[in-house]
C-alpha cells in the first residue's frame, strides 16, 4: 500500500514540474536565434492548425529582411524583443502560402494567407 501511494506521489510529481517548465525560458530562448526557433514553431502549429495538416506539409521560414538582418548582425536581441518577427509560410503540394507576424513577446499579432 505505502509503495503503491508512494509512486502515485511521484508520478504526480513528475506530472507537476513538466507542467511548471512553461514559467521557465530555455537558455536558447534568450537569444535572437532561440526565439526565432520558438516564435517560428509558434505560427507552424496555427498553420498546422488552420489548414489541418500535418507538421511536415508545413513550412515556416524568417521572413527575408529580417534573415537579412540577423545574418549581418544588424538586428539585436533587444530589437527582436521590441519588435517581433515576421515568418513567411506555405504548405507543401498545395498552393496556399502568406505570412505571420509575431510580436516581442511570441505572440501571433497577424496571421494572413492567399493563394499563390
Amino acid at each position: 500500500m505505502k509503495v503503491r501511494r508512494f509512486m502515485a506521489s511521484a508520478a504526480g510529481l513528475g506530472v507537476l514540474m513538466a507542467s511548471a517548465s512553461w514559467m521557465v525560458p530555455s537558455a536558447s530562448a534568450q537569444t535572437a536565434a532561440g526565439l526565432t526557433s520558438a516564435w517560428g514553431k509558434t505560427c507552424k502549429m496555427r498553420v498546422v492548425q488552420q489548414f489541418d495538416v500535418p507538421m511536415s506539409d508545413a513550412v515556416v521560414n524568417l521572413g527575408a529582411t529580417e534573415q537579412q538582418g540577423m545574418d549581418e548582425g544588424s538586428i539585436s536581441l533587444a530589437e527582436v524583443k521590441k519588435m517581433g518577427l515576421s515568418f513567411n509560410w506555405e504548405i507543401r503540394g498545395k498552393k496556399v502560402s502568406g505570412y505571420c507576424n509575431v510580436n516581442g513577446k511570441g505572440k501571433i499579432t497577424e496571421f494572413k494567407q492567399g493563394l499563390n
